[in-house]
């Protein structure tokens, strides 16, 4: 009788970008939590946004793990709402000018977070795909 094949584990890389885009959901929910319960002051429309944020993590998150193909969309797709979201604080929350500065920074970092993260996965995903496939390609 022959034993089933053990789950397989994703590489590492992919399991650490899995718990990073997981702590970013964890953490965009939070606060909408913290919004609908009343310990936050924030406009309806910033929870949205974080609703919308911590989604496209935990998808990432998911898909990085899983190893499926739309993982870095949703990578992509995370960095480029957080990154809106964080250049659009200023006008949002009504900071005065000197509290701006950072704002467009900081989002152009996230934006470059999820750019490197998508590109990054995707490599990840087809290098691993072409380690599964057991054919020479032209010779089907």
């Amino acid at each position: 009788m022959e034993t089933p094949p053990l789950p397989k584990r994703p590489p590492l890389g992919r399991q650490v970008l899995a718990v990073v885009f997981a702590l970013l959901a964890l953490s965009a929910w939070w606060e909408v939590v913290n919004d609908v319960i009343g310990t936050n002051d924030s406009p309806r429309i910033l929870a949205l946004l974080q609703t919308i944020v911590g989604a496209m993590a935990a998808a990432a998150a998911w898909g990085s793990w899983k190893g499926a193909r739309w993982a870095p969309a949703f990578a992509l797709l995370y960095g480029v709402i957080a990154g809106g979201m964080v250049a659009s604080l200023g006008p949002m929350l009504d900071l005065p000018a000197e509290s701006r500065r950072g704002l467009w920074t900081g989002g152009v970092m996230v934006l470059i977070f999820g750019i490197v993260t998508a590109w990054w996965l995707r490599r990840s995903l087809i290098r691993e795909r072409a380690r599964e496939t057991s054919h020479i390609v032209g010779f089907d």
